[in-house]
């Protein structure tokens, strides 16, 4: 089933004490604009991985929900909400579109909430300078498309990872403040080529199995680091590339700032017929998906 967006919208660090805080706002505000009650929300998928305080039980998808108050009962409802998180980087945000998609096709549920974002776990990334992503949140609200429209098959690539950590928790050394740290390591440069070469597979595999012009297509990518996505467009013959407005990178909410900058660009449309989103870490994984537009 093809799935569209019926609105997004995206939250910087000035907001929120923290990453829940964050992330309801941005749910909130995502549903307003779409004119959208909280009463009508079946489903809500978090795909953000760092959190306040490295909270790993309960769910974050079932804090914000609170949060939100998006049908938290399970009595005196026609149906309650279902909530859960689905962690996979910047490719969370087109798994969750996957995910979606199936349980749409149940006939059960038919308005979802995707929200990512990233936040330090001591609620402030300022006096961390290793924390390599920006604190910010994401939203976006899709319902199962009326036509044509939407997003379809995500095609996916990826190389072997290394024996590396990129982002850990050092349990060994972390002590009594092992809820407020995070760890992170590089790879080597080799993983850039190979992180390139990742991304230009999966965008190629949606192209062509899709049987998409490239020249009427808008490339809305992550941008894991200066020059990927446009390296990736080039690659694969595509003119017209978005990536986040934003002084750093988004990650798991990478996409859904692409989105909003192309909404707010001057000219997002042309004559392009399908965006293709593409999440990728820069490393080893990568993900695309065509949406085809109206």
């Amino acid at each position: 089933m093809r799935i569209s967006i019926t609105s997004a919208t995206t939250v910087g660090e000035s907001r929120g004490g923290g990453s829940v805080d964050r992330s309801a706002i941005a749910v909130g505000e995502a549903l307003t604009a779409g004119g959208i009650d909280v009463d009508d929300v079946d489903l809500l998928i978090n795909t953000g991985i760092h959190r306040d305080d490295n909270i790993v039980e309960p769910a974050i998808a079932a804090l914000i929900q609170k949060k939100s108050d998006i049908n938290p009962l399970y009595e005196g409802q026609a149906q309650p909400a279902l909530s859960f998180d689905l962690m996979n980087g910047p490719c969370g945000f087109l798994d969750a579109m996957e995910v979606t998609s199936a349980i749409f096709r149940t006939g059960g549920r038919r308005l979802a909430v995707i929200v990512g974002g990233e936040g330090h776990p001591s609620g402030s990334a300022r006096e961390d300078s290793t924390f390599p992503y920006l604190t910010s949140a994401a939203a976006v609200v899709v319902a199962p498309a009326t036509d044509k429209t939407g997003f379809g098959r995500v095609y996916r690539a990826r190389t072997t990872a290394p024996d590396l950590p990129v982002g850990y928790l050092p349990l060994t050394t972390m002590g009594a403040q092992g809820c407020r740290v995070i760890g992170f390591e590089r790879p080597d440069e080799q993983a850039y080529d190979r992180g390139l070469d990742v991304a230009v597979e999966a965008v190629t595999a949606c192209l062509e199995r899709e049987g998409l012009d490239p020249a009427r297509c808008v490339l809305l990518a992550s941008e894991p680091r200066p020059g990927f996505a446009k390296s990736v467009a080039s690659a694969v013959g595509v003119d017209r590339v978005v990536t986040p407005d934003a002084p750093a990178d988004p990650h798991s909410a990478a996409l859904p700032f692409a989105y909003q900058a192309w909404l707010h660009a001057d000219t997002p449309r042309g004559d392009a017929a399908h965006a293709l989103f593409l999440g990728a870490d820069g490393y080893f994984v990568a993900a695309c998906a065509a949406y085809r537009l109206p």
